[in-house]
């Protein structure tokens, strides 16, 4: 999670601290960009030059980095307008092999004022490697931030500059090597195709600033160093740098073979004392306790925690505040004295919500994020190991596979009653067996290896899995593929088809029927097997992927339902079949529902199905509210959450674990 402090736009080391908050809600572009961008797109479609590819890609992966974490988090931190200048000492001793190119020898001395974080990591030359250390709320993110801006920058004017990609360390696993793992969050953060990333990882083309090494797994975080070391060896002219909180990056045995590493000092009394002094009589009354207190002049000398003073104890007397020697006692009043504030003066007027539901709803929030490693929360992410209880997660799996099976067999009566009213029962009775068959295969995940090798590669039902359709394209090349597969798989249904009415004495004639059906069936399954599924470039706004899934849903259910009600009045026209009103309702009705049973499911169904009944038993559980947008917004309202696009952090890493322990507290 960011260190929330506002840098100054000059590029100087300022980290800002608040009187007032304006907004910490942020909407990542317009009309205008978005009309720009779609017509951007639609002439690049007839250019083949692959330099004007890479430069397009390179201006979206640029806009990526500054609308996700610049201005998404540095401009939309919890702090304002009024700037203090912080130290920052350089610190040989954290890292191992390289020397540090700006002062080889040690010294206590803080770097020369208005020295930007540009010009520190310039210093180094190429390859060059940082290492930004500082406690907790000490603004060593923001610098992190302040550097991608100004790399942002200079990667825009020289096309030969590498792309600054800001990572957060928080996901990765000893499962990956940090090239992998790379690869696997520019797929995931900044939807660069698949193939593509490790190319982009390989090819030295990035900048890499990592966050959060601290919030690695504690039994990992040394196997994370390794991972890094191991990656420097091998892309060595990559640059990188990487941010820690002082203290755990002290107790690893492992450290980073770096060529710089700098640690950013605590504010000095003077700073906040002229600091307090800007607001008058407002911060009479904590001025009086500090010079007192020394616990909480300690905790002062954070950026964050002398900001959230601003807010919690503006206006108060110095008795009103509480005062413990307890560090960690003094820490939690604060933060609570804060939500208090919040809840006190909501910037929002539109609250619907109980004041003890939020703090329960955003406790178990805080939690679930801090065990996952998830930062920003989206509500695509969620997954159904967030129901840690054996009961909720064997109610959550049969209420999907329930539902599921539901348009199958709706699908599977139709066309049995359509086929029964055009023929005869048993045909009937043939074909609604027929489709409640085609329903398990469809339904069922341990069907998906063969899948693969005979018709193609289908989106199947994981239970504990969710993923979503975002965008979905039509590949003849890969239908190809599996086309043999298909019509095969096709012929066989129709013998089988076939044989069925042979045993029940129907006519040869009916052979064609059965063909005929087979063929209806390889046309469908060509259809599926050129599907693409792609991942949205940006994700701008809460729920769009879940948005972008149901529009799939539909449109894929659409087509193939229409699809197949043409090729049954086809097949019914050839076989001289009569026509009845009643029959052709059913069919109607049954070809849509064929649609949603055997494509739309596939491309989308499983996904709204497994999300919203998660969403159902955590509502049904008060873990979390049905109404989750609106609860999620009105917490940004309440500044303890902020929008960052389609997303949302908490302002700060420390007030996530403070939540998370309210919830801890509330179980036991």
């Amino acid at each position: 999670m960011a260190d929330q402090n506002k840098p100054d736009p000059s590029g100087n080391k300022n980290i800002s601290i608040i009187g007032d908050v304006k907004d910490s809600a942020v909407f990542i572009g317009d009309n205008n960009t978005v009309n720009q961008t779609i017509i951007q797109k639609f002439f690049n479609i007839f250019k083949s030059d692959s330099e004007t590819l890479e430069h397009r890609n390179r201006r979206i992966l640029l806009g990526h980095v500054e609308n996700a974490w610049i201005k998404g988090v540095l401009d939309a931190s919890l702090h304002g307008a009024a700037l203090l200048d912080l130290g920052i000492k350089q610190d040989l001793e954290a890292v191992t092999q390289y020397p540090w190119a700006i002062k080889k020898e040690s010294t206590d001395e803080t770097l020369p004022a208005g020295t930007s974080m540009l010009e520190i990591f310039d210093s180094i030359g190429m390859g060059r490697s940082l290492l930004i250390l500082g406690a907790p709320g000490s603004g060593k993110t923001t610098m992190l931030l302040e550097l991608a801006r100004q790399l942002i920058a200079h990667a825009r004017e020289d096309v030969t500059q590498p792309i600054p990609m800001v990572f957060n360390l928080a996901s990765w696993t000893e499962k990956l090597t940090l090239a992998d793992w790379l690869a696997q969050e520019l797929n995931n953060l900044y939807s660069v195709p698949r193939k593509t990333a490790p190319d982009w990882v390989k090819g030295n083309k990035l900048l890499l600033l990592l966050d959060g090494l601290d919030e690695v797994r504690q039994d990992s975080r040394a196997k994370c160093v390794e991972a890094i070391n191991a990656f420097r060896k091998e892309h060595g002219l990559t640059s990188l740098a990487v941010c820690s909180r002082s203290q755990d990056y002290a107790d690893l045995k492992a450290k980073l073979s770096f060529e710089g590493a700098i640690e950013v000092q605590p504010l000095t009394q003077k700073q906040i004392t002229e600091f307090f002094n800007r607001f008058g009589k407002e911060m009479a009354g904590i001025k009086q306790v500090l010079k007192k207190d020394g616990s909480l002049r300690e905790m002062a000398e954070t950026p964050l925690f002398l900001s959230i003073m601003i807010m919690a104890y503006r206006d108060k007397r110095d008795v009103d505040i509480w005062v413990s020697k307890d560090e960690k006692a003094q820490r939690k009043h604060l933060f609570d004295t804060y939500i208090e504030c919040m809840f006190d003066h909501p910037r929002s007027k539109n609250v619907s919500f109980e004041r003890h539901d939020v703090l329960h709803w955003l406790s178990w929030l805080g939690q679930k994020m801090s065990i996952h490693n998830v930062a920003p929360y989206l509500l695509e992410i969620m997954q159904p190991n967030w129901l840690n209880d054996g009961k909720k997660l064997q109610q959550y799996v049969l209420a999907c596979r329930i539902i599921i099976e539901i348009p199958g067999l709706l699908t599977a009566m139709m066309l049995g009653v359509m086929f029964g009213l055009m023929t005869d029962l048993k045909i009937g009775l043939v074909v609604t067996l027929l489709f409640v068959l085609l329903n398990r295969l469809n339904t069922n995940d341990k069907a998906d290896n063969f899948s693969k090798r005979i018709v193609g590669e289908f989106p199947t039902f994981k239970p504990l899995v969710i993923t979503t359709i975002d965008t979905l394209s039509w590949n003849w090349n890969k239908a190809k593929q599996y086309l043999i597969g298909s019509i095969i798989v096709g012929l066989v249904t129709g013998i089988f088809f076939e044989l069925f009415l042979i045993l029940m004495n129907r006519p040869v004639l009916y052979l064609r029927n059965g063909l005929f059906l087979g063929l209806i069936l390889a046309i469908y399954t060509v259809l599926l097997s050129g599907l693409n599924v792609r991942q949205v470039e940006q994700v701008t706004y809460p729920e769009q992927r879940l948005t972008f899934t149901a529009n799939n849903l539909f449109f894929v259910s659409l087509f193939l339902g229409l699809a197949v009600d043409l090729l049954g009045w086809m097949l019914i026209w050839l076989l001289g079949l009569p026509i009845k009103t009643l029959s052709s309702v059913y069919g109607l009705i049954g070809g849509l529902l064929a649609g949603l049973a055997y494509g739309g499911l596939t491309y989308g169904g499983f996904t709204l199905v497994q999300h919203y009944t998660l969403r159902f038993i955590l509502a049904r559980n008060n873990l979390l509210p049905w109404r989750l947008v609106p609860f999620l917004d009105h917490c940004v309202d309440l500044i303890f959450l902020r929008r960052v696009g389609g997303g949302y952090i908490f302002v700060h890493r420390l007030l996530m674990e403070h939540f998370a322990e309210m919830y801890v507290e509330k179980v036991k």
